[in-house]
């Protein structure tokens, strides 16, 4: 889409000397300054503006704010009621509090294991001392070998019971210890979800608007409410595709605001976005105020004149009275080709072709 331009130039151009332009259809250039602006619309906008939406489905159970409010960082905003999420952090609390419990000091898995450790390890100990006893017997030839070899095995036997009873309970502890953290990181997810059901500011600042009701129904990523910097207002700006490459960071705009009547506001541009918007064809711009201007209202259509070029003392003739091929006819004499520089909607800076005593005439009405 091909914006329009909104030329600027200095009030006093007014004074351009046309004598009589109906009747003599002449004019003389004259010396006057212009300045070039690049037309650009928008809106007025909060900084760092920002979409409250809900992240989990439900149904709104409490609305803490109105349009208007002032709230704080991390302040509640909405609650949003959701069975299913809650009865799924119910569970993954019991499942957290039971794999707490068989980790625990009084684990009843641990103590049973711990009893049959204990109890291996004792009869282990009691068959170690007739092991040693009974091959003492056997050194002296007071026992028979038959007697010495089943109480090895027995010794050995107990040894193994210990071993595997040692085994077990690390086995089974270190499975509990996994359990139980997979407990908590399930609780700690539930947790989070859970948290989703209560909304809360992102920021300090002003609410703009309120988009739900109590009792009404929301699903993730619905729109719940507006809030912005309520103190500091920027300019979010389009800028024509064909006029992009004109605009830089840190010039000057003049701004006029449709809900302040013909007010005239002052800013700069401070940040240029590169990607381009496919609808419109054209750029976003933001712009700071150079004042602390106290707007009360947000998202009022905006136009601006981004000035691009200003010149003092140029040579200017109407826009009007040039011809095809950029020509001008000089009066009692020949068509001339001038060389432009700047320009608005009204005139055109001459750089070459005439001279400021020069006689112009208006071209014939066909």
């Amino acid at each position: 889409m091909q914006m329009k331009k909104w030329m600027l130039i200095s009030p006093a151009i007014a004074v351009f000397l046309i004598a009589g332009c109906n009747k003599s259809k002449t004019v003389k250039p004259v010396r006057k300054s212009i300045t070039e602006a690049v037309y650009a619309s928008g809106y007025i906008v909060p900084k760092d503006e920002y979409k409250v939406y809900a992240l989990a489905d439900g149904y709104i159970t409490e609305r803490n704010v109105d349009a208007g409010n002032t709230v704080v960082l991390d302040q509640p905003l909405f609650k949003i009621q959701s069975d299913v999420s809650s009865a799924r952090y119910a569970a993954s609390q019991t499942a957290f509090d039971f794999a707490s419990q068989n980790l625990g000091d009084n684990s009843p898995i641990l103590r049973d294991l711990l009893v049959r450790v204990n109890t291996a390890q004792a009869k282990c100990t009691n068959d170690s001392m007739n092991f040693v006893r009974y091959t003492n017997l056997l050194e002296n030839n007071a026992i028979a070998r038959v007697d010495y070899d089943r109480i090895a095995l027995t010794y050995q036997t107990s040894q193994n019971e210990l071993l595997s009873a040692k085994e077990n309970y690390k086995r089974t502890r270190d499975q509990l210890r996994v359990e139980a953290k997979n407990a908590q990181s399930q609780l700690t997810s539930s947790g989070s979800d859970l948290g989703y059901f209560t909304v809360k500011s992102r920021m300090k600042g002003l609410v703009y608007d309120v988009y739900k009701e109590i009792g009404e129904a929301v699903r993730r990523n619905d729109l719940l409410a507006m809030i912005g910097n309520g103190d500091h207002k920027i300019l979010q700006l389009n800028v024509d595709q064909q006029d992009i490459e004109k605009v830089k960071v840190g010039q000057a705009i003049i701004v006029k605001i449709d809900a302040t009547a013909d007010n005239i506001y002052k800013a700069k541009v401070s940040k240029i976005y590169p990607l381009m918007n496919q609808n419109d064809q054209s750029f976003k711009v933001e712009a700071e105020f150079d004042s602390t201007y106290q707007f009360q209202f947000s998202h009022s259509s905006v136009e601006a004149n981004i000035v691009i070029h200003k010149k003092d003392n140029a040579l200017l003739i109407p826009i009007d009275i040039i011809q095809d091929n950029n020509q001008v006819q000089v009066k009692g004499g020949t068509k001339t080709t001038i060389k432009k520089g700047l320009q608005n909607l009204e005139y055109v800076e001459v750089l070459e072709g005439i001279k400021a005593s020069d006689e112009l005439e208006y071209p014939k009405i066909k």
